[in-house]
């Protein structure tokens, strides 16, 4: 386990069983409601880079131009392409991206509630594949970092441990930073990063490119409705936690309705750049089914070859 700074370990007994609670919802909904996941092709699910070589294959339109082999290409004056056989046992790891901002919630949740609640679904789904499983919980000021591993006890107890920690505090201004440089040098290539949060506008990771190189990065970011649609009401009052203050918002006004509309549409066009195959990202609603949206997201992603 490594740790940057000092990590928020705030627990309480009520924490703890409420993700016990969360924990054991999630696996029952699983066994009940998707066997299929673990049956038939066994890569249904968690479809990533992990793969041993098999032979040499003539390179076809659509193919991925980082299998070619340039050595026989060069020889033979065509192109030509590494054929791999996928492995059984991958690496995923969890990026949490526990940043203020997800303390927001129009409803009854939270979007750091649904953050959590996904990690979980995650954590459950790879026990079940026997994946081994890491987490990287990234909160202001540091991170926690553990190493991944397998069996069902363990990762369990890791997820209990962080889905019980306290929220991080709005009084610090230190900025939310995802160490993935350390990332780069201390995981094994191929692995599979999951990396949920809600994806504020920010510049693109400079080792971005190297990093897409290395692992198989998803995104999953979580929203609010109203970051979707503004509710259509007068002014009311709602809280921002990015501010840390109370702000008055008027949706009735043709300003704001433009502000919202460019802030979507900036929003939408980083997202896209960052993650441009459709198949590497999926958003979720808070408030909305995130099992269902999540067994959509694999089940497309299984038709991929």
């Amino acid at each position: 386990m490594a740790k940057k700074e000092a990590e928020p370990f705030v627990f309480s007994k009520e924490k703890v069983k409420e993700a016990l609670r969360l924990l054991h919802r999630i696996e029952w909904t699983i066994k009940t409601t998707s066997t299929y996941l673990f049956s038939g092709e066994y890569r249904s699910v968690f479809k990533g880079k992990g793969k041993e070589f098999d032979q040499v294959v003539a390179y076809e339109f659509g193919d991925d131009f980082r299998d070619i082999d340039w050595n026989v290409t060069a020889r033979l004056g065509a192109l030509y392409r590494k054929k791999y056989v996928e492995e059984r046992e991958l690496v995923i790891v969890i990026v949490i991206e526990d940043s203020p901002s997800l303390l927001f919630g129009s409803g009854a949740m939270t979007k750091r509630e649904t953050v959590m609640e996904i990690a979980a679904i995650l954590a459950i789904l790879a026990t079940g594949f026997r994946h081994r499983l890491g987490i990287v919980h990234v909160f202001p000021g540091g991170y926690l970092f553990i190493p991944p591993a397998k069996g069902r006890k363990k990762v369990l107890s890791n997820m209990v441990k962080i889905c019980s920690l306290a929220p991080p505090s709005l009084l610090l201004e230190q900025p939310v930073k995802i160490p993935w440089s350390f990332l780069q040098r201390i995981l094994p290539r191929n692995t599979i990063l999951f990396w949920i949060g809600d994806f504020p506008l920010r510049p693109i990771p400079q080792q971005w490119f190297a990093l897409s190189q290395r692992f198989e990065i998803l995104g999953f970011r979580v929203e609010d409705p109203w970051e979707q649609t503004m509710p259509i009401k007068e002014s009311f009052l709602a809280f921002d936690p990015v501010a840390g203050k109370v702000v008055k918002i008027d949706p009735s006004k043709p300003e704001t309705k433009k502000r919202q509309q460019q802030w979507r549409l900036e929003r939408e066009k980083y997202w896209n750049s960052l993650f441009p195959n459709r198949s590497s990202r999926c958003s979720f609603t808070v408030g909305k089914s995130i099992f269902a949206d999540l067994l959509h997201f694999f089940a497309e992603r299984s038709t991929i070859k």
